[in-house]
């Protein structure tokens, strides 16, 4: 093809991919490197109306002739998040022949082809490029005073859904595809904002220093009941229950049911609750209840506690409730913290242990405490008010605390983003909870006289989560600490069944969509392989194109059917390219050829028992397996014309007119057929017509012949297809052979009987092979009639040919018909493949020439044998 014509053809295609009113501006010819391989493609520059883009095509066929010879590979739409970098290097750097599209910050390299007849030049391609960037800012810049459209929805045609599924990093090779269930969880949060919805919920959180105080005879309705509406979720944690050296030293973990009593009696009576789970470690217990209503919307509870007090026991530390509800994850902290004012470092270490050794347990990896939607962390965290504070400063009964905030060591600590990092904490309008003489509200008077401070708090980590209420009780005096609550209105994200159905639902197609696209797949013209009418020793041939359209490189190979037949196709179709590999783009021709041989003829009846005249049957189906994709089958047709090649010598007895006149039907009918012709009470041929004439042509015009049937080579004649027409029309015209022809049409015919001239065991074979007698008791017995007429036929006239051409020798006669004619049954554990029938070792080889020998070489015995047989009367 011209360089014009080159042109011209690329031109042509690359304009048919494009609708009205789209314009192609320019195209310039290059090449990627994936891996260690180079992909051709084209980069096309297209406008429409007063926007432009640049496509990418992937060639399966260059020059490509149709559109399907061009694929989509990548749309960069020419706007602001486009640039071009031609990176031209210094002369024979690798740079100088490349450039980098951008677009939306994603980079791709692009090589040129460098060839000096191009379409269009390098220069001239980068230049239009800049041009039409240039004139989008203008025009981008003018959009808003001028009425100008720069709509980009003209390439939505080009994004296909199936191209939307690609994923790129895929493509370059640089990750593998993700599992079906990978993809579809990571589709399914991806889309989670279209089926999520956010119910309220009223949490209710509580935590209280017991001082080691029993629960006789306390009432908490007026610490857990202080909301006019009832909370929807009770998280109620204590410090310092049965807070005994015994209990620390055992690390008490068994829950104190008086106290859970308690709990469950003081909640709100507005509404019915249900224990969810309680944890305890030492003297910390955690609590959470819920609306019993709202039960079974809570799923996947677990408890957990890390001790950090001295030998890691639990008389400090923390213990925790995780869950989930509806869409979220819940999880609820009790800590008891180090205490003493100077203990500031301390505190912190034991809160970074907390968060690095809590962990909810359900398999081999727990949910950390970061692992949740909404955290509330809760409990006696003894941080203290230090420096010189006063006690009348910190006694303002509902004040203002905020002179006092740089004083509380939580806040400090928080502020230098040393603890609670990303937690919140309601602001301070209740007195300080610690310390008081147990039974007042006065604080501590005795010889310590502790200063008071904050040591019970309640903060929080989440998104929608909104403080209600943060104070704490006075009224219950049991203990040297108050008890503190907070309450809370979240958001909880929450399952729109109607349209996680919908969304479910495509999710699955997008799936399905994203393996199609992201496993290696090829594209074959056509998966129906006509043949047309098929005929006995002819050599007919197909073209397969098989093309890698995909992003991916392919690998194929044709395979077999299944495990138990080894055998890719039938032994007369002939694969040329069996395996290979396709990069994006490529194409392949692979040729199929269909040739009935001499041990395909009878096997090509076999197949085609079902078969009627003028009807194409499948003659085959070929596998073609692309490795991680999806096979693709291809089925061979074709219409076989019958020919006495591959009939039975039955069938050929019986026969009343030429094959040619049969339908393929009716002679299969006739192989069917159990019924024998008596060649004793018949005046039918004794001997099938089509051998009778080939002897007969060999006899009058090839006794002379040197070496006649020692140079064989199969079907290679041209005129071994007339000799067949001539056959299997009974034509009257003199034989269109040779006697060389002739020969080899004899000897495929023999060779082309479904079962042998002449079968006996290796065993028999061998013990009778050097003696006559045993011999020819052994072809009367074991032979049918027309066997052993044509195999006395044969000898007879191979015993003249020898007598009558001293070239060709017997020794060369019986090595040849001894291995086409006899052929022994299988010996029992020995299972026949492909062509094993005539796969024999020298020895048996040898056999079968002995066998053949004691005929040649007994003349008289077998023209005896030949009168009796021809007479009837057996011998």
């Amino acid at each position: 093809m011209s360089s014009g014509s080159h042109d011209s053809a690329i031109i042509a295609a690359v304009t048919r991919k494009f609708r009205t009113g789209e314009s192609v501006l320019a195209i310039f010819e290059v090449y990627q490197i994936l891996g260690s391989k180079h992909q051709n493609q084209l980069l096309v520059i297209v406008s429409s109306n007063c926007t432009s883009a640049l496509f990418a095509f992937s060639i399966s066929r260059y020059p490509p002739e149709t559109i399907s010879d061009l694929t989509v590979v990548a749309v960069y739409a020419i706007d602001d998040s486009f640039w071009i970098n031609p990176e031209s290097g210094g002369h024979g750097s690798i740079s100088s022949h490349q450039c980098t599209v951008f677009s939306h910050d994603e980079p791709t390299v692009y090589y040129y082809q460098g060839t000096p007849d191009a379409i269009v030049s390098r220069d001239n391609f980068i230049s239009k490029l800049k041009s039409l960037i240039s004139t989008y800012k203008s025009a981008s810049s003018q959009a808003a005073t001028v009425s100008i459209s720069l709509d980009f929805t003209w390439l939505d045609y080009y994004k296909r859904a199936d191209m939307l599924a690609i994923d790129r990093s895929i493509a370059e090779g640089s990750q593998a595809p993700k599992s079906r269930d990978s993809k579809f969880k990571e589709e399914l949060e991806r889309r989670r904002h279209e089926y999520i919805v956010y119910e309220p919920y009223k949490i209710y959180t509580a935590t209280w220093n017991v001082n080691g105080q029993t629960s006789e005879n306390i009432e908490l309705p007026e610490w857990l009941s202080t909301t006019e509406d009832p909370p929807d979720i009770y998280a109620v944690g204590f410090q310092e229950i049965e807070w005994t050296p015994e209990k620390i030293i055992m690390n008490e973990t068994k829950i104190d049911r008086t106290w859970v009593d308690k709990v469950m009696s003081g909640l709100h009576n507005g509404a019915e609750y249900e224990e969810v789970a309680s944890v305890r470690l030492v003297g910390m217990m955690l609590t959470v209840a819920v609306k019993k209503s709202l039960r079974d919307r809570i799923s996947d509870c677990l408890t957990a506690a890390v001790g950090t007090g001295t030998l890691k026991w639990g008389n400090k530390g923390g213990v925790g409730v995780s869950f989930q509800m509806n869409e979220a994850l819940f999880c609820f902290v009790n800590t008891h913290l180090a205490a003493h004012t100077q203990e500031v470092e301390r505190r912190n270490e034991d809160h970074d242990e907390i968060i690095r050794r809590m962990s909810f347990e359900k398999t081999f990896r727990g949910r950390s405490i970061d692992e949740h939607h909404h955290i509330f962390w809760i409990g006696d965290l003894n941080y203290r008010l230090s420096g010189d504070v006063s006690q009348e400063a910190v006694n303002l009964k509902d004040g203002d605390y905020n002179q006092l905030y740089p004083f509380d060591q939580l806040y400090v600590e928080k502020l230098r983003k040393r603890i609670f990092r990303g937690y919140n904490e309601g602001k301070i309008l209740f007195c300080p909870t610690y310390k008081y003489n147990p039974g007042t509200d006065d604080w501590d008077s005795s010889e310590k006289s502790r200063c008071p401070a904050w040591c019970d708090r309640v903060l929080w980590k989440g998104q929608r989560m909104e403080l209600l209420k943060y104070d704490s009780v006075m009224q219950l005096r049991r203990s040297d600490h108050k008890p503190v609550y907070a309450v809370f209105n979240v958001d909880v994200e929450t399952k729109d069944d109607h349209k996680f159905k919908r969304v479910h639902e495509e999710v699955l197609k997008t799936v399905d969509k994203y393996e199609n696209d992201n496993q290696p797949q090829i594209t074959v013209e056509q998966t129906d392989l006509d043949f047309g009418l098929i005929r006995f020793n002819e050599r007919y041939s197909r073209e397969l194109l098989v093309a890698n359209n995909c992003h991916l490189p392919v690998q194929f190979n044709f395979s077999a059917k299944d495990d138990r037949n080894s055998s890719v196709c039938e032994e007369f179709i002939h694969i040329s390219k069996k395996s290979g590999e396709l990069l994006t783009g490529d194409s392949r021709s692979i040729r199929i050829d269909i040739f009935i041989d001499a041990k395909a003829a009878s096997k090509m009846l076999k197949k085609l028992k079902d078969a009627k005249a003028g009807v194409k049957i499948p003659l085959d189906i070929l596998v073609l397996h692309v490795k991680n994709g999806r096979d693709i089958f291809i089925t061979i047709f074709g219409e076989y014309k019958s020919s006495c090649f591959g009939l039975s010598l039955d069938t050929l007895i019986k026969l009343t007119k030429p094959v040619f006149e049969y339908e393929i039907n009716e002679l299969i009918a006739m192989e069917r057929e159990e019924k024998l012709v008596d060649l004793n009470n018949s005046t039918d041929l004794k001997v099938p017509r089509e051998i009778w004439r080939l002897i007969d042509y060999l006899y009058t015009e090839g006794m002379d012949t040197h070496q006649l049937f020692v140079n064989r080579a199969y079907g290679q004649h041209e005129n071994i297809v007339e000799i067949r027409d001539w056959l299997d029309s009974w034509s009257s015209a003199p034989c269109p052979a040779t006697p060389k022809t002739a020969a080899e049409a004899l000897l495929i015919f023999l060779e082309s009987l479904p079962e042998p001239l002449v079968t006996i065991s290796e065993r028999e074979c061998i013990v009778n092979a050097d003696n006559y007698e045993r011999c020819r008791e052994l072809i009367r017995v074991k032979l049918k009639p027309v066997n052993r007429i044509i195999f006395l036929h044969i000898c007879l006239f191979l015993i003249e040919l020898q007598r009558k051409n001293p070239s060709v020798r017997l020794n060369n006669l019986a090595t040849t018909f001894g291995r086409i004619l006899i052929r022994s049954q299988l010996t029992p554990g020995r299972t026949p493949t492909g062509n094993d029938v005539y796969a024999y070792t020298e020895g048996e080889r040898d056999q079968r020439r002995r066998f053949m020998m004691t005929f040649l070489t007994n003349n008289n015995g077998v023209q005896e044998f030949a009168r009796a047989e021809m007479n009837g009367t057996g011998m």
